[in-house]
């Protein structure tokens, strides 16, 4: 261990200089302006684009073609998502859905059951799924389901104006969509496989996207990045050090780190190692962008589809050399005093971990009564911070004890005290 210290610690620069001018790239092939989805079906990329229709990549983004053939409307190449399914593919368009199963050479609307609805012009269905051989979209009007090959839709019990379910994902056999639009509710489940659907509200306020993982579920919305760990029962809002007015687009994961991109006001990538707890800007070489909508992992890089085209940055610039010190530094466990002690309303936590390993951090009276969990998640090898907000408390002494098990078979626990004078 101390040879390796002496290694890193005598020739930073090797380290530093691999990630010393690692950058956001536009991928010069690019069809320009706005693309709303970038999806790969059998190692071809697919773009769903906002007004120029759909493209196609067979050589890994170095040139795009555009196949538009039965997409005769101007409406009809405003592409919101694209869904590939082998040689078939689906366009959700401001003009319903398009199928095609050949590739994208032709497409035929298939949006029969569709209505467009009261207070809009055309169907506006902004998204495709499928689940279980059935697919849904989520319309102007209402969430519509198929369970014919879109050959025929059915609104389910979800309808009104304005409704424009989204992002649909499925977690541990429940069905999710969000709801962009600053309403209520901020997104809808469905527990019997799409037939019917409830709305979601919640402190996250209206979702954009959701990340599935088989412990977690990962929610963006409007107001930053939230956990649940209970299968959307409830949300703990993660969004330290993301810029001020988040709306978390996408959220995807590369070597153990959390990426998320954020649209409009607070634009930019940002990038976690602490599962959300804390939040980098990642943005290095991106220039201002209304709209990040997509982020995906493919040939080992990250591929953002934005308002000015494609952006690309290696996978393997996630890992710098803060967080390779993280992971080789700490040789024990340590929870640190909370800082600022005495403190209102927030405070911060700090503890290392020489291993992986799973974390819990308690609060608990004078009394010895558990008032709250602060964490209780996996950690990675190194330090990590946590911020703790007790606005919802009352003045006292309050003790933090943190347990954690390593993979390697340790274990540690402490006790620290905490004074919040209000």
């Amino acid at each position: 261990m101390q040879l390796l210290k002496f290694l890193f610690l005598f020739n930073p620069f090797f380290i530093l200089s691999t990630t010393l001018y690692s950058q956001w790239t536009q991928i010069s092939s690019s069809p320009p302006n706005s693309i709303n989805d970038i999806v790969e079906s059998s190692s071809i990329l697919y773009l769903g684009h906002s007004s120029n229709g759909v493209y196609k990549s067979t050589d890994s983004t170095a040139t795009w073609q555009q196949i538009n053939n039965g997409l005769n409307t101007n409406q009809a190449k405003s592409v919101y998502q694209v869904l590939g399914l082998g040689e078939t593919l689906y366009a959700a368009t401001v003009d319903g859905i398009y199928k095609s199963t050949n590739g994208g050479d032709n497409w035929i609307k298939k949006s029969n059951g569709i209505t467009i609805g009261p207070g809009a012009l055309y169907e506006y269905t902004e998204s495709i799924f499928e689940n279980n051989n059935d697919l849904f979209t989520g319309a102007w009007n209402g969430i519509y389901r198929s369970t014919d090959g879109s050959e025929n839709w059915i609104l389910t019990n979800i309808s009104g104006e304005g409704i424009l379910a989204k992002s649909f994902t499925e977690h541990n056999g429940i069905l999710f969509a969000a709801r962009e639009n600053i309403n209520d509710p901020g997104a809808y489940k469905s527990t019997d496989g799409g037939i019917t659907w409830i709305g979601l509200t919640g402190p996250f306020y209206s979702a954009i996207t959701f990340f599935s993982e088989p412990t977690k579920f990962w929610m963006g919305s409007i107001n930053g990045v939230w956990l649940s760990t209970d299968d959307g029962i409830s949300w703990e809002h993660r969004s330290n050090g993301l810029s001020l007015d988040p709306y978390n687009s996408s959220i995807i994961r590369t070597n153990g780190n959390l990426i998320t991109s954020l649209k409009f006001g607070g634009s930019g990538m940002f990038r976690s190692s602490d599962e959300g707890l804390n939040w980098e800007d990642f943005s290095e070489g991106l220039p201002f962008l209304n709209s990040v909508e997509k982020l995906i992992i493919y040939s080992d890089k990250i591929i953002a589809a934005t308002s000015d085209g494609l952006w690309a940055r290696d996978t393997s610039e996630i890992v710098t050399f803060n967080e390779i010190q993280n992971k080789i530094m700490p040789d024990a466990y340590e929870l640190y005093q909370n800082h600022p002690n005495p403190f209102n309303p927030s405070t911060r936590i700090k503890f290392t971990l020489p291993v992986d390993s799973h974390v819990k951090i308690d609060l608990y009276s004078t009394l010895g009564e558990k008032v709250d969990e602060l964490t209780n998640s996996d950690y990675s090898i190194g330090s990590h911070e946590i911020n703790f907000d007790a606005s919802k408390l009352s003045n006292g002494i309050y003790y933090y004890k943190i347990n954690a098990k390593g993979i390697d078979g340790s274990s540690f626990t402490s006790t620290k005290k905490m004074i919040l004078l209000k």
